[in-house]
């Protein structure tokens, strides 16, 4: 027995109506709705004791935890409601009236839901050329609204579902008093009309044929399927109408001019482009098999909507509440900061990794395994590091920042020397060189790139100074040739911080294999260019350099447990100097195995991504964009914008609250380490 039934799109014309229904046949109810037209068409149900709002978007389902739990029924009312609604945002249409409904539908199933009603409409029918249409007919949809009603009926017809009935009820175009009142359909706008206007206007030649049905009538057509037996409703559409409410629409017209007969109402063809929408339908499958048959009265309707209208009970019926395209652009143009729409359905993160079949199988075969800390893959994912940056060494390690740690180890840094970097970059940078008893001496960036810049860290030069620390920012090299030449007169090492610029290129040779520096350290990390879940790396071309970080990441012993403990180890080992445990794992390496090949694909997408923000960003006088030289390949691992907040009428932080509104997710880059 069915108790329990959500309604999606509840507070609107048809949904408005069916509720008060449904809870006087003692069903319990939940509204899931976006009340673009307020709470006020629920007003008389908002108290009773068996209904519940939800306001939400039917396109963010994820968020609406437990919506469904113990739900037995769902009517699927919600969705842009009308052909220019629909033709409004095109995307929004394929994301609300399509996609929502599908995924609704999966997770009714996968929630044991028994009842799956979904509204669609009769205008799949479109340009039919047939006399009369019925269910079995073929499909003609003409317009968009229509064409995403077919798709929805199709995949919601053949879904695997077992145990949860699935019907979609073709509406025939609505009529009549709701509590949410609609003026943007046929035959309510022609009675405004009449009324306010003392003309009837008929549009798209008037020979077009059209079905119609009380909107009272609508949803008494779902009460009516939520018990109709499910053998004869189970994956069936039917037409919700009635015959004799078939009307070519200059009919329709007079029929509305002769019930106000009083008002001396004229009617008026509008030349127009002929309508391609024309059907007649029959409803006898639904009134064979359920027994239903409309009772509102068209003339009765129409005199109940005239008085109403007369009376003013309607108030302004010029208000945009009334029309349903004229309201929803309101809320389509509007920042979702102000109440409007997001432009997009779900969140978009900050980043995500991209992971494949082939990592995920490369995983699950090292765990059956057994040998999942360093070992083979390890060994091979360094080969293949060494390979793509054409370096002599590349030594896998857990993080960036144990990389980073590692390089200033072997090179000897200690308490007394100084290592310069740039104040703008994670905290790992400097934080690596006071483990090691080092003074970090943090100079500035070049505005325009926001890599370090070359004159500052000239001007930072000590005789204490043991290393430079150049950061890649956002995955664009800094300007190696002048930092090499600082370096070289002073005799001092470059590590570079290559955590972002993993593919980069610096005048045609890949970041990792820059002659003029010593090391660059990589990092692995999800959201970078490529990930091992966590991981780093050190590449050097320096042999007697590389046998010291690798000593240094395990433990300072001479060999790893592969060499160990595999069939091709020895049992006996060294421990040669005092070391960390920042090794990588072969779990860590299979994922990598497989995201370096896949690389040059990552960074053609960012690449592509770049072009299209710089492309649409750059007349935007409240932004300015970063320098990328001509003679680097730029990584792209971030795409940094800098506010002009002078010219914004909001801060940053509101700025980057807006953005998170509209479901897109972004990220302060970088806290200078100085503040």
């Amino acid at each position: 027995m069915i108790r329990r039934v959500l309604v999606t799109g509840g507070a609107g014309y048809l949904g408005s109506v069916l509720v008060p229904l449904l809870l006087d046949e003692g069903y319990e109810v939940t509204v899931l709705d976006r009340l673009y037209f307020g709470r006020e068409p629920l007003h008389g149900v908002l108290e009773h004791p068996r209904f519940r709002l939800v306001e939400g978007d039917i396109t963010c389902l994820a968020q609406q935890n437990g919506l469904l739990d113990e739900v037995d029924a769902v009517v699927h009312l919600a969705g842009l409601s009308n052909d220019p609604a629909c033709d409004l945002k095109p995307e929004l249409t394929q994301r609300v009236n399509f996609e929502a409904t599908a995924e609704l539908a999966r997770r009714a199933a996968r929630a044991g839901v028994r009842r799956f009603l979904f509204a669609s409409s009769c205008s799949v029918y479109g340009s039919n050329p047939s006399p009369t249409v019925d269910e079995g007919s073929e499909l003609y949809p003409v317009s968009l609204y229509a064409q995403k009603k077919a798709e929805a009926e199709r995949v919601l017809l053949n879904l695997a579902a077992p145990g949860m009935t699935v019907t979609a009820l073709r509406m025939a175009t609505l009529f009549g008093l709701s509590p949410r009142m609609r003026f943007d359909l046929a035959i309510n706008l022609m009675v405004l009309n009449a009324v306010t206007r003392r003309t009837i206007y008929v549009l798209g030649g008037g020979r077009q044929w059209r079905p119609f049905v009380h909107v009272r009538d609508a949803a008494q057509a779902f009460v009516e399927m939520l018990v109709a037996p499910e053998d004869r409703i189970d994956r069936q559409v039917f037409n919700v109408g009635a015959d004799e409410l078939n009307f070519q629409i200059h009919d329709l017209a007079w029929t509305v001019r002769d019930t106000l007969a009083d008002l001396d109402v004229s009617v008026v063809p509008v030349p127009d482009d002929q309508d391609k929408r024309s059907y007649r339908v029959s409803f006898r499958k639904i009134r064979e098999t359920v027994g239903f048959e409309p009772r509102c009265n068209l003339k009765d309707s129409i005199l109940e909507m005239a008085r109403a209208i007369r009376s003013g009970q309607l108030g302004d019926t010029n208000d945009t509440r009334f029309y349903t395209v004229k309201h929803i652009s309101t809320f389509v143009e509007r920042p979702a900061v102000v109440g409007g729409d997001p432009v997009r359905s779900e969140f978009l993160p900050f980043a995500l990794p991209s992971i494949g079949r082939e990592e995920e199988q490369e995983v699950l075969e090292t765990l059956r395994s057994g040998w999942i800390t360093t070992g083979p893959r390890t060994q091979r994912f360094e080969r293949m590091l060494a390979e793509y940056t054409g370096a002599r060494h590349a030594i896998a390690v857990n993080s960036c920042t144990a990389a980073l740690h590692l390089s200033l180890a072997a090179l000897g840094v200690g308490p007394g020397d100084e290592v310069i970097t740039t104040a703008i970059t994670f905290p790992a940078t400097a934080n690596v060189v006071i483990h090691q008893g080092a003074r970090p001496v943090l100079v500035d960036v070049d505005p325009t790139t926001l890599n370090i810049d070359p004159a500052a860290v000239e001007a930072a030069i000590t005789p204490r100074t043991k290393a430079i620390i150049p950061v890649h920012m956002a995955g664009h090299p800094a300007e190696m040739d002048a930092i090499w030449a600082i370096a070289a007169r002073h005799g001092v090492a470059v590590i570079e911080d290559a955590a972002h610029a993993i593919g980069a290129e610096y005048r045609g040779a890949r970041v990792g294999n820059l002659q003029g520096s010593l090391a660059a350290c990589f990092s692995f990390y999800p959201i970078k260019n490529m990930t091992t879940i966590e991981g780093g790396a050190v590449l050097t071309n320096d042999d007697a350099f590389a046998e010291r970080v690798r000593l240094l990441a395990l433990h300072g012993i001479s060999k790893d447990a592969w060499k160990r403990y595999s069939s091709e180890g020895t049992q006996h080992w060294e421990c040669l100097l005092p070391g960390y445990k920042y090794n990588m794992t072969d779990i860590q390496a299979a994922l990598g195995l497989h995201q370096i090949k896949r690389l040059d694909g990552f960074l053609q997408v960012r690449e592509r991504y770049a072009r299209i923000y710089r492309e649409a960003f750059a007349d935007l006088p409240e932004l300015e964009l970063l320098r990328v030289d001509a003679h680097v390949r730029h990584a792209w691992h971030l795409f940094i914008v800098l506010l002009r907040t002078d010219r914004l009428a909001i801060t940053r932080d509101e700025f980057i609250e807006a953005l998170r509104r509209e479901n897109i997710g972004t990220g302060i880059h970088f806290r200078s380490l100085h503040i």
